[in-house]
């Protein structure tokens, strides 16, 4: 008989079932968070308890609400109500957003629905897991909405946020800065809600409600957006500014992507007025501001600076050996088409979704197979940048799913044959110094037809 069966056989079913599986993977002095149900969360908090000090968990673990007598910052953040959310939101929303409290309800996180977007709380896990501390710097080149930012942020870690698209860097950055925004002017901007709608409106041309489309709508031009920035920037004088008492940019920024967020849903939906869903949003937005604010309240110095770059994950704009770590979802190939989903958005800051289509990852090409072979080709260049600025020895850790059916087309081969994108990225990752470490599985809710799991992709550099 082996060492491991003589090690079972030394447990009864009573002495197993009385302790628990907790007991083996904690010291007892945690408590875990309470939305806590999926192998992969247990197994990173599993990884947060053994890589990081008490002290440590209690400001910057991510899957625990209390170390022994004290409740964890991440908690502070979590705790109160989730969102504010309309009077007339279905139980089922309200329960989402109950149920998702711990893991994307909490910092500025939440201020606009972007399709992709990493739950914060694995990411914050994920930062602690790659080792890194205060005064590292971690990259995301492909940042989206800004997740990695603002979290790395918030554990006084400094990062860099690239995106393609300048959209994506207009939210990210405008959600970093939310972080520390001054909040007399978001209530003035409350208190005068009527006016900002009509200025932004008048000069951005509000869709019609339920319209669902842009079609045949005048684009703005890049010039005309950054004459309405200079506008508001140029002092009291002008009306908006004068409004909220404020010509800081930070404001605008915030105001502007509160209306987008109005203007989009008013575009999907004619449940309410354009006017009412902005109200809404902004009262929604700045509730979620003040609430971390709150928490942050004395601790405002542990805020690390962000740099957000409009840029191409495939020539980054960095040294040499400058990053201490890399965190980051590629495109699941042309699972989602990114520039689609932000068309509207993109056509009202007076940006080019055709132009941008020609050079971003995932995206350039014609024919499914076009598409595919541009895509590991573009990989396989992202993979020698982060190789190349990242330090020796530490961590690049991505997340990314695979949709068979068109991986199947795009290679010619049965469904059950194909390979998953983790697998293809962890290759490539191999020819550019990177080791594979450990791969941990999730599953996707929502889409499970398209992909039933996304992948935790580990890698080190060696």
């Amino acid at each position: 008989m082996d060492q491991t069966h003589q090690k079972f056989d030394r447990y009864t079913p009573l002495d197993v079932l009385s302790e628990g599986m907790f007991h083996q993977l904690f010291s007892g002095k945690e408590v875990l968070s309470p939305q806590l149900n999926e192998v992969y969360e247990l197994a990173l908090a599993y990884y947060e308890s053994r890589i990081l000090n008490e002290d440590e968990l209690l400001k910057n673990g991510a899957y625990f609400v209390k170390i022994g007598n004290q409740h964890t910052r991440h908690h502070h953040m979590c705790t109160g109500a989730p969102l504010l959310l309309p009077k007339h939101s279905s139980s089922r929303l309200r329960s989402f957003f109950e149920k998702n409290q711990f893991r994307t309800g909490y910092a500025t996180h939440g201020l606009f629905p972007y399709r992709g977007k990493f739950h914060p709380q694995m990411i914050k896990a994920l930062i602690n897991v790659m080792g890194l501390k205060a005064g590292d710097v971690v990259l995301d080149p492909m940042m989206g909405s800004g997740t990695v930012p603002i979290e790395a942020s918030l554990m006084s870690i400094r990062s860099v946020g690239i995106d393609a698209s300048p959209f994506c860097r207009f939210m990210a950055k405008t959600k970093y800065d939310a972080l520390s925004i001054p909040l007399e002017p978001l209530d003035r901007a409350l208190e005068k809600s009527r006016e900002i709608f009509d200025f932004f409106s008048e000069s951005l041309e509000s869709p019609p409600p339920g319209s669902k489309t842009t079609n045949g709508r005048q684009k703005k031009t890049g010039n005309e957006i950054q004459e309405l920035k200079a506008k508001f920037l140029c002092g009291p004088e002008h009306v908006l500014s004068d409004l909220v008492e404020n010509d800081s940019r930070e404001v605008f920024n915030f105001l502007l992507l509160s209306y987008l967020d109005s203007a989009g849903y008013s575009e999907r939906s004619k449940r309410k007025t354009p006017f009412e869903q902005y109200r809404s949003i902004l009262e929604r937005y700045i509730f979620v501001v003040k609430k971390i604010q709150n928490v942050l309240e004395g601790f405002e110095s542990i805020l690390a600076e962000s740099t957000i770059l409009q840029g191409d994950a495939r020539t980054l704009p960095l040294d040499s050996g400058s990053i201490d770590g890399v965190l980051f979802s590629p495109p699941y190939s042309f699972a989602i088409d990114y520039l689609a989903n932000d068309s509207f958005h993109l056509n009202l800051l007076g940006e080019d979704s055709n132009k941008l289509r020609e050079n971003m990852v995932g995206l350039r090409g014609k024919t499914i197979k076009e598409k595919y072979r541009l895509y590991i080709e573009d990989m396989d260049r992202v993979f020698a940048e982060c190789g190349r600025v990242l330090k020796p020895d530490r961590f690049c850790t991505l997340i990314i799913g695979t949709n068979d059916n068109q991986l199947s087309k795009a290679l010619g081969i049965p469904k059950e044959e194909v390979k998953g994108l983790h697998q293809i990225m962890a290759e490539i990752a191999q020819k550019h110094q990177f080791r594979l470490v450990r791969t941990l599985a999730r599953q996707i809710s929502g889409i499970a037809n398209t992909m039933r799991n996304e992948y935790i992709v580990i890698l080190q550099k060696t």
